[in-house]
C-alpha cells in the first residue's frame, strides 16, 4: 500500500481524531485543543483527499467548546506505527552510511555532522520498528 492510496490516506487522517462517548475529538495539530465532532463530521473530514484543503471544514467548527490538548507520547507512537516499514529500512541503511562516513571523515566538523545525522536517522528507523512491536493499552482496546 502506497502513501497515496485511499486506505493509507484515511489511516493517516484518522490520527487527527480520538474516540469519545458517541463521537470524536478532533485535533488540528499536536498542540491544539480538541474540538468535539460527530461521526458524520469525521467522515466528511476523512473523505477530503490527503493533500486537499480542509479550511471550509475547520471553519464550520469555529466557536465550539474545546477540550485540553492530548498527550504527546501516544500520538507519536500511533504515527510511528502507521509509518511505512520501508521508511524504517531506508532510515537504518542511510543512518548506517552516515555513521560510517562520519567515522572516516578527517574534518572534525563534518565528522560530527555525519555522526549526528546518522545517529538521528538510525534512531528514527529503530523508533518506527519499535512502534510496530510495542503493545499498549490503546492497542488492546
Amino acid at each position: 500500500m502506497t502513501l497515496t492510496s485511499e486506505a493509507r490516506q484515511r489511516e493517516m487522517l484518522a490520527l487527527s481524531f480520538e474516540p469519545t462517548n458517541g463521537g470524536f475529538i478532533y485535533y488540528h495539530y499536536r498542540w491544539s485543543r480538541g474540538i468535539p465532532v460527530t461521526p458524520e463530521e469525521r467522515k466528511k473530514y476523512l473523505d477530503i483527499p490527503l493533500f486537499g484543503s480542509r479550511r471550509r471544514w475547520r471553519k464550520a467548527l469555529a466557536g465550539r467548546e474545546s477540550v485540553p490538548p492530548r498527550a504527546y507520547s501516544p500520538v507519536v507512537w500511533k504515527l510511528m506505527k502507521k509509518t511505512p516499514l520501508r521508511m524504517a529500512v531506508f532510515a537504518l541503511v542511510f543512518g548506517g552510511f552516515g555513521l560510517l562516513a562520519g567515522t572516516n571523515e578527517p574534518n572534525l566538523v563534518f565528522a560530527t555532522a555525519y555522526v549526528a545525522a546518522g545517529a538521528a536517522t538510525l534512531f528514527l528507523g529503530g523508533f518506527i520498528i519499535a512502534a510496530r512491536f510495542r503493545r499498549s493499552n490503546a492497542d488492546v482496546r
